[in-house]
């Protein structure tokens, strides 16, 4: 078990007042349609919670507005088609 914290330890940067903007990397979530707009957003907020600088969702267009309203702090992009977007 130790040697695993040993290893994770060299994964988590180190946070300090120091820091610039965009130091500590940018993450990414995929996912997101109009009735599960929460774990998006949950593993978005984790990622900045962590020590990330920015923190990306990447979901549909449908999922954009309710995710947005959440929280200011995560970036909301809906590019994604859903298929309520194609007619079939």
């Amino acid at each position: 078990m130790e040697s695993i914290l040993n290893k994770a330890r060299n994964f988590i940067p180190i946070l300090n007042n120091r820091q610039l903007k965009g130091e500590n990397g940018n993450m990414g979530v995929i996912g997101g349609c109009l009735e599960y707009t929460g774990a998006p957003f949950y593993g978005s907020i984790s990622q900045l919670y962590g020590g990330a600088d920015l923190s990306h969702i990447f979901c549909t267009k449908n999922a954009g507005i309710p995710i947005k309203s959440y929280s200011p702090e995560v970036i909301v992009h809906s590019y994604l088609i859903s298929l309520d977007d194609t007619k079939i």
